[in-house]
């Protein structure tokens, strides 16, 4: 039988409310009550912990038609912070956030992939020691550095596998050397799983539980969250559907990222006699919307290929919302149209097809959504 302890309860009820007084800001404790379903007494006991610790605080009381005006409380937006960083997709951009997950202090600038992976470890530290700097908080206040990367995280080498973005990345433990830096618990996570952690809890995808997010820029991959919960898969790779064949396998056949990424679509408009700057999927369809022939040929076959991807990939997972990331973020009103008529044509059910509003930030928003979860977890050795 499973017993659950005094102190198991205490530490979960405590960790639901800082979850919500993050969400949902000032909150009384009648309404803590109700909303954790657990008596006002237990909800009294529970608090005065958390503002004996500084936690929590009073911050004045509701407007009420009639009788007492219940005191609201709110977190200690200060009592701590939490570094995020995303070193992928051409520019390394640093947050330090603090407990309500108010980015405080921001810093980017491209990344020098071409002078290899211990130039990029340099400048990540540098930029990591410079935000904490210019902030102005105390080292001993940051408690969570969430660093976002490509490939897949091995804990027990603390590199990562499958991280080709540039020469030598794999051989990095870049848990190690950061923690080492700065002496904060250092988390390394994938980029699109923060994309689409950052998604669900700061962009369009907090309104859905089940999300196909779409990422196209530098490579071609996807992320499901399902029931509101992540979907990693048995070797952590589900979603890297850029291995996706667009035919029988083959040994000169090539996969959709081939076809699709940054790389691939800009040879393919080359060869089509484009003469424009075409770096990028977004530059692809900014000449295609000036005219550029090569260009607005090339944007019609990307849609009708990532149509294709889009389709598979959503009749196998059945999501609300399809949340395009990367450059396909670019995609405008009419791009959506189009993959949404070309979809349909071939899926019985409506889709809502968006694209992300983050900015190209959804990775660090991950990161420091990711570091504010680890805080709960470690919050609850001081009370």
């Amino acid at each position: 039988m499973n017993h659950t302890s005094p102190k198991q309860i205490g530490d979960y009820n405590r960790n639901q409310m800082l979850s919500i007084l993050r969400e949902r800001g000032p909150t009384s404790r009648v309404e803590l009550s109700g909303l954790l379903g657990i008596s006002q007494t237990a909800v009294t006991r529970n608090t005065s912990k958390l503002l004996s610790k500084g936690i929590i605080r009073e911050c004045g009381a509701k407007l009420s038609p009639m009788g007492r005006k219940p005191v609201l409380m709110e977190l200690c937006s200060d009592f701590c912070y939490v570094l995020g960083a995303d070193i992928v997709g051409g520019t390394l951009k640093v947050a330090l956030a603090d407990l309500l997950g108010n980015i405080v202090k921001y810093y980017e600038e491209p990344v020098r992939l071409t002078k290899g992976a211990h130039a990029v470890l340099i400048q990540l530290l540098a930029a990591l020691r410079n935000v904490v700097a210019e902030s102005g908080v105390s080292t001993e206040k940051i408690w969570v550095a969430t660093i976002g990367t490509s490939g897949i995280f091995d804990p027990e080498t603390g590199k990562s596998k499958f991280a080709f973005f540039t020469e030598g990345w794999e051989e990095i433990d870049i848990r190690k050397e950061v923690f080492n830096f700065i002496s904060v618990e250092t988390l390394i996570e994938n980029d699109v799983n923060l994309d689409v952690i950052g998604e669900s809890w700061k962009g369009v995808g907090r309104h859905y539980e089940n999300i196909l997010y779409v990422k196209l820029g530098q490579g071609l991959a996807a992320r499901f969250v399902i029931n509101g919960k992540l979907v990693r898969g048995e070797h952590k790779i589900a979603g890297e559907i850029g291995y996706m064949m667009p035919g029988l396998p083959s040994e000169d056949a090539i996969n959709y990222e081939n076809m699709l990424c940054n790389d691939a679509a800009s040879t393919r408009y080359t060869k089509l006699g484009g003469s424009g700057k075409a770096n990028t999927i977004s530059d692809i369809f900014s000449l295609a919307d000036s005219g550029d022939e090569a260009a607005s040929a090339l944007a019609s076959q990307l849609l009708d290929e990532f149509a294709v991807v889009l389709l598979n990939s959503a009749v196998v997972l059945d999501p609300q919302v399809i949340i395009l990331g990367g450059d396909a973020s670019c995609f405008g009103e009419k791009e959506i149209a189009l993959l949404k008529q070309k979809i349909e044509r071939h899926l019985p059910l409506t889709r809502h097809i968006v694209s992300s509003m983050l900015d190209k930030k959804a990775c660090l928003y991950g990161a420091v959504k990711m570091g504010l979860d680890r805080v709960e977890g470690l919050i609850t050795d001081i009370w």
